[in-house]
């Protein structure tokens, strides 16, 4: 099985940079996108969010935006190695690497707890706790 393993600050693919609305950037550890570039994730270590995910999608299932949010909604999750996955208020766009690294169906990413899986029907993360989210074009959840 085709497994990344970050157990030392590895960079896997070009740098790439996060940018939340409280405007604080890491660089991420392992950045890949889902075969049909449909959602792209990356994961960091010592960011506010452990787990991004962004994607285009035609059905957001979280369409109420928060009052607090001046940013685009429903399309970005993020998740910590512990507690729940949760929607993120972004006001930046997430840079795509300029040579996406593809997670194939059936294949995981792992860093500090936290693991992603690429599946035929989208992309699931979860850390040590359980929390997660899972994401595919049609439906996206929090847990």
């Amino acid at each position: 099985m085709f497994t990344f393993v970050v157990s030392a600050p590895v960079r896997l693919c070009a740098l790439a940079c996060i940018a939340l609305c409280s405007s604080a950037a890491a660089e991420a550890d392992i950045s890949f996108q889902s075969p049909s570039g449909n959602i792209r994730c990356e994961m960091t270590r010592g960011a506010p969010l452990a787990v991004r995910c962004d994607l285009g999608v035609d059905q957001q299932s979280y369409t109420n935006r928060p009052a607090s949010c001046d940013g685009d909604w429903g399309t970005t999750f993020g998740l910590d190695q512990t507690g729940r996955g949760r929607l993120v208020c972004v006001s930046e766009g997430d840079p795509a690497p300029s040579v996406p690294v593809v997670l194939p169906y059936g294949r995981r990413a792992i860093l500090d707890g936290i693991v992603c899986r690429s599946e035929i029907s989208g992309v699931t993360c979860t850390n040590i706790q359980g929390g997660g989210f899972s994401v595919r074009r049609a439906e996206q959840r929090v847990f």
